[in-house]
């Protein structure tokens, strides 16, 4: 593949600025922040405002939308994020998409309903990322002492070929002090894979980021371009010892900013952060404990079922079908479920498009009677790269590990264990070894025929069906590798996929990835907790003494609250108060706390019998913040 050109670079991570109105760009911070504007000013049922200002001073925007602005804090909301990583500038794009869709498309929903969008929670981080030189910033601009010397930033990227573009270097035969690690994939010398011993693989190189070693200290790029990842920075599950998790939660202003906005809008019923994470693709865990026993780390086992169905909804209306996973430590989706106990969503705003010739690009051939012969071998079960070791047995490892210690095993775990850590863990577990059998070559098959097939059946790296997709659909999103002579490192060859391209989609296709997940936010809406109230029944017993009966019900297909927040009471209950004194109060609490109600018809039923020398004087009180106070008069 060729290296990029700028103007190949801007069809693709779509990131060059030409006009306000191009549709076939993405927007630089400004841009963004002042169409928002003025897209309020044009909207009665749009107001614009700030909720607080980045570290270098940029507004962070908020666009709320209701059917009547000035009354929008007094109806539940659904809270829209992005923008949190400052790689992901679609994630902004598609938000602010979002706002302009739900006015024109679904003006009905906004009745009921007040939508609440932060489209681009870190400014400095995307601004970084659309610079002339492109690498990718995941944080805010908080300048960091990576490598503890004292100085900050000091040895950042360089780009020696000069191609606008921070990449890789390939380290060839690199000496003893410095450990080859990688070598070219035969299939594809473009790509770089880890040897197999068992295959008489040996590595041939080691690999760097495109740098020098500025501070002269005998490393590249050790400490670069510093900043916190915000959407690490919040206190579930913070990383104390993490570089990139800040000095302590809420640390940075922007982080601070957003969790004050949750703290002080207590009618936000749920969320939806669109930027690395995903929990609606991917059914987040419901197994798992934090360090303390009490919280879990991703869901309740009992909100599984919530995250299953709202999972499916997402998948139907936006026909997506797999989503990158990462760790969600310190993250604000995070936070909002764990310690806030709002349903919180997260998405990712785009993610590489099906193969139109080959259905998944996964490597099969959809035309060949052995195509299944990808996924399983001889003996019907699935490889999992490590030697012959079963996929079945590693995931039954991995259900007995997080039984046993209560700890999810996350990717690069799995991708770090060797076959004698296997043969160890199982013998400790009582777990028996299934070890995969390759397959037979099928009778009267030519030798050629069946090398053909084992060819064909090479199940394809993630890497690998990224260049298909991008030679399909005609983006060239990988530099060629160039030799270069390294001052310090010697020969090595710069290349490597291009910042941002496996993260944002071309310009062009983001008013469709918007269109999907605008109609995934109002099925959501569709989905959202309804309270209504039933009675109150009134039967006078005697003189002055009467007999009350009366009913909150939830009509809409969501619980009120999460199982979670029940059980830890992290919203605010909704509160059921009779005005008649105690004293007169025969049966009945005169104030209830309801803390959830269930979804499809549930209930909290209430019965009071009371004395009084005039029922119109009685009312009963609903203070509910999330879903509205209300009165209702027993003598009406």
């Amino acid at each position: 593949m060729a290296a990029l050109s700028a103007a190949v670079l801007t069809a693709t991570t779509a990131q060059a600025v030409q006009s306000s109105s191009s549709n076939d760009r993405y927007r630089t911070v400004n841009e963004l922040r002042d169409d928002l504007s003025r897209f309020a000013q044009e909207h009665s049922s749009i107001q614009y405002s700030t909720i607080g200002s980045s570290l270098n001073g940029s507004p962070l925007s908020l666009i709320t939308i209701a059917d009547d602005v000035n009354k929008a804090d007094q109806q539940p909301a659904l809270l829209i994020t992005a923008g949190i990583d400052g790689r992901y500038t679609s994630s902004s794009e598609i938000a602010a998409r979002i706002a302009d869709r739900l006015v024109s498309d679904y003006p009905d929903l906004l009745k009921e309903m007040t939508v609440y969008i932060i489209p681009q929670l870190n400014p400095d981080g995307a601004g970084m990322n659309m610079q002339s030189l492109r690498h990718e910033v995941i944080g805010n601009a908080r300048a960091t002492d990576d490598d503890r010397d004292r100085a900050t930033d000091e040895d950042g990227p360089d780009d020696l070929n000069g191609d606008g573009y921070i990449t890789i270097m390939r380290r060839l035969n690199p000496p003893i002090d410095d450990q080859a690690t990688h070598f070219s994939d035969p299939d594809n010398p473009l790509l770089n894979i880890k040897p197999d011993p068992k295959e008489g693989q040996r590595a041939t190189f080691s690999i760097y980021p495109e740098g020098l070693d500025n501070d002269k200290d005998g490393k590249i790029n050790e400490d670069s371009i510093g900043s916190v990842d915000l959407d690490s920075n919040f206190m579930h599950r913070w990383l104390e010892h993490d570089r990139d998790a800040g000095r302590y939660p809420l640390s940075e202003p922007e982080s601070l900013a957003i969790a004050q906005f949750v703290l002080n809008h207590d009618n936000i019923v749920m969320a939806l952060t669109i930027g690395r994470h995903d929990n609606l693709i991917n059914q987040p865990d419901a197994k798992a404990k934090d360090i303390t026993g009490t919280a879990p780390k991703a869901i309740d086992a009992k909100d599984a079922d919530l995250y299953k169905a709202i999972g499916e909804i997402y998948k139907e209306t936006t026909s997506a079908t797999e989503a990158p996973k990462s760790d969600i430590a310190g993250s604000f989706h995070a936070w909002l479920y764990a310690q806030r106990g709002i349903p919180s969503f997260a998405a990712v705003p785009w993610t590489r498009p099906t193969s139109e010739s080959g259905g998944s690009g996964d490597g099969k051939d959809s035309t060949d009677a052995g195509a299944d012969q990808a996924e399983v071998e001889g003996n019907g079960l699935t490889p999992s790269g490590v030697g012959d070791i079963s996929m079945e047995t590693l995931d039954e490892l991995r259900d007995a590990y997080e039984s046993m210690t209560g700890e999810s095993v996350d990717e690069s775990m799995i991708a770090n264990i060797t076959p004698e850590m296997v043969e160890g863990f199982a013998a400790q577990l009582g777990i028996e070894i299934r070890r995969v059998v390759e397959a037979e070559p099928v009778e009267n098959t030519a030798p050629a025929k069946s090398s053909e097939k084992k060819a064909k059946s090479k199940k394809k790296s993630d890497e690998q069906k990224w260049l298909d997709y991008f030679e399909e659909a005609g983006i060239n999103g990988f530099v060629d590798w160039e030799p270069y002579d390294h001052p310090t490192l010697g020969q090595v060859e710069i290349g490597g996929f291009v910042p941002g391209v496996r993260i944002n989609p071309p310009a062009t296709e983001l008013d469709s990835s918007a269109e999907k997940m605008t109609a995934f936010v109002a099925q959501l809406i569709e989905y959202r907790p309804i309270v209504n109230t039933i009675g109150p029944e009134v039967n006078e017993l005697a003189d002055g003494l009467y007999e009350v009966h009366f009913s909150v019900v939830n009509d809409g297909k969501m619980p009120t609250s999460t199982a979670h927040s029940r059980s830890s009471r992290a919203t605010k209950p909704t509160i059921i108060r009779l005005s008649t004194d105690v004293d007169h109060i025969i049966t009945g609490q005169r104030v209830s706390r309801v803390w959830g109600i269930d979804a499809h018809g549930g209930r909290s039923d209430h019965h009071w019998i009371l004395r009084t020398d005039n029922l119109a004087d009685e009312r009963i009180e609903i203070i509910d913040p999330r879903f509205g106070n209300r009165t209702i008069e027993l003598g009406e």
